[in-house]
């Protein structure tokens, strides 16, 4: 009993410090919060769908009430709002890269891409705030993918 409850608070500390340290800055909030969403698609469930506490961690409450009126709109939402495609390609999942955030005083901006297949990658701008638990995701839309540089 003694050893389950120290393995008990144990794990809760370290999930603590994680959820501390994923909010540090926008682009490890970015990348921790991506990792997370695709690898609970990929066991087929449902972050949203399900209300997922941790998703509280991750993304403001503002997001999170626009996303719930699109879902309860009458046209409903065709695309899933984080990866904005109607699905995710198995080739996302522990494929999640960033670019540097740019900060401008509480917000920043970044380039979130899942995929490493240049063919089968989506990239996205993310937009983040800074509220008092740290860095939290505000907006996502989809990137047109770079164009290949001139030869």
């Amino acid at each position: 009993m003694k050893k389950w409850l120290l393995m008990l608070v144990v794990s809760f500390v370290a999930f603590q410090a994680a959820a501390a340290a994923h909010n540090d800055d926008p682009q490890g909030t970015s990348l921790t919060f991506y990792s997370w969403y695709l690898a609970a698609l990929d066991k087929e469930e449902s972050p949203i769908d399900e209300h997922d506490p941790l998703l509280n961690e991750y993304v403001t409450e503002r997001l999170l009430q626009k996303i719930n009126l699109l879902i309860k709109s009458p046209d409903g939402m065709d695309d899933d709002y984080f990866l904005q495609d109607q699905d995710y390609s198995d080739g996302w999942v522990n494929n999640v890269s960033a670019s540097r955030f740019t900060l401008n005083g509480d917000r920043a901006t970044g380039e979130v891409i899942l995929g490493r297949d240049p063919a089968d990658q989506q990239h996205l701008l993310v937009s983040l705030v800074h509220e008092r638990e740290g860095w939290k995701i505000d907006e996502v839309e989809a990137e047109s993918t770079p164009s290949a540089a001139p030869q």
